[in-house]
């Protein structure tokens, strides 16, 4: 009886706390929503800029390239960045960095301006990609898996937004000027930044006070953790086999002569994400750390593009839906894993570790595509490297670490049981 007694104590300590934290859910929303929309406003109004600079198509791509670039290769010193000065505070300076980093190219006519200013809102943006996660642990502790996937959710309509509702809503707004579009987008990121800093001046102590100082919560995890690659891989997989469909796919549409179908395709391609965060909102909790739903979901990621490339009309479509649909829900249940896996501070350089991975990875696997395309003249070649390169990854999918026991040699202490109880609340 005493031995059920203790056995008993935690869990009911578990659900007395698993009252829901509306506020910081509904901060965790609002800091996701930022993380990409500031990226995707570019490409609506590239037209404009481009006639205004004078730039190339190439010069173009690269407003929307240049940050993710920046964003992957600064993920370590972004960690390094937060770890000194506090991860909340880390996280209301990336924002404001964001804003100025996004208005300022709203601010010049010089080409050169514009791309620093580009850079500039990538290092914010990769600040906020490590800090997010580290933050769930102690704004949600009770609901891990609820604050990463309101979080997640958040950038899926941020995406949205930015793609769907810059030209129609935010350039009407601003008189068809391109300059006063991206300076009225930065503003909301000024507005959550003050949310933020409201709830930074309300907490007592020192930044991330509520988390325990132990050594493992503030080891650094290296590059040569295996676990940084078995989740980074697949990673990359996810995010690659969405940058190729989308650049891509007007190309393979045209070679097939089914140019009609192509704003469909776009529009429904690129709403399956926001479905598949409704999903993951609904039933999702129930998937994190577990193997079975991250592999039915990769493998329908693949199967799905594989079907867009064997079919042609309707059912093509269909499949390229189903597969950015598996696509989403994979890349979702791997970014809710480090609060599960780490603690502290560990939890922003595991989420760096395996997003430098996973980023660097998704921007090579499509750019061979595009070459073989060109080479053998086959539209098709185009995403074939992207799904032989996923296909594999089902391989690190089935060795990806699902318990904070890990895969490391290092033996630091890592979250109870218990604690992994919560990453499903």
């Amino acid at each position: 009886m005493a031995l059920r007694a203790q056995v008993r104590s935690p869990v009911s300590s578990l659900k007395a706390n698993s009252a829901l934290p509306w506020g910081a859910l509904a901060l965790l929303w609002l800091a996701g929503l930022y993380m990409r929309l500031p990226i995707l406003i570019a490409p609506p109004l590239a037209g404009e800029i481009a006639e205004s600079l004078s730039l190339g198509s190439a010069a173009v791509g690269a407003l929307t390239t240049v940050p993710y670039v920046v964003l992957a290769l600064s993920m370590m010193l972004a960690v390094r960045f937060a770890r000194r000065i506090g991860m909340l505070r880390a996280l209301v300076l990336a924002l404001i960095i964001v804003a100025i980093g996004s208005g300022a190219r709203g601010l010049t006519l010089s080409a050169p301006v514009l791309f620093t200013a580009s850079v500039v809102m990538g290092l914010g943006l990769a600040v906020m990609q490590v800090t997010i996660p580290a933050l769930l642990r102690d704004w949600t502790p009770s609901h891990l898996a609820l604050g990463s996937a309101v979080y997640i959710n958040g950038i899926t309509v941020g995406e949205l937004l930015g793609a769907g509702g810059t030209r129609p809503v935010v350039l009407t707004l601003a008189g068809g000027s391109w300059q006063l579009a991206l300076l009225l987008w930065s503003l909301p990121a000024l507005a959550i930044a003050l949310l933020l800093v409201r709830r930074l001046r309300a907490r007592a102590g020192p930044p991330d006070a509520g988390q325990a100082p132990d050594e493992a919560a503030r080891r650094p995890v290296s590059l040569r953790s295996s676990r940084v690659w078995l989740m980074g891989i697949p990673l990359a997989a996810s995010v690659g086999l969405f940058m190729a469909a989308n650049a891509y796919m007007s190309s393979i549409l045209d070679a097939r002569g089914e140019t009609e179908l192509l704003t469909l395709a776009l529009l429904f391609y690129n709403a399956s994400p926001l479905a598949a965060s409704l999903v993951m909102l609904w039933r999702g909790r129930r998937w994190i750390t577990r193997r079975w739903p991250l592999g039915i979901f990769a493998a329908l990621g693949v199967l799905g593009l594989v079907g867009f490339l064997a079919m042609e009309g309707w059912p093509a479509l269909i499949a390229l839906v189903i597969s950015g649909f598996g696509i989403t829900l994979e890349l979702t249940l791997i970014m809710a894993l480090p609060p599960c896996l780490e603690r502290g501070e560990a939890v922003a350089s595991l989420t760096a570790g395996m997003s430098f991975v996973g980023y660097s990875l998704a921007f090579v696997m499509p750019m061979v595509g595009g070459w073989m395309a060109e080479a053998f003249d086959r539209a098709s070649l185009s995403l074939w490297p992207m799904l032989v390169f996923a296909a594999l990854s089902l391989v690190a999918v089935y060795r990806m670490p699902m318990t904070a026991r890990g895969d490391d040699e290092t033996a630091v202490k890592r979250p109870s049981a218990l604690e992994q109880r919560r990453c499903r609340l």
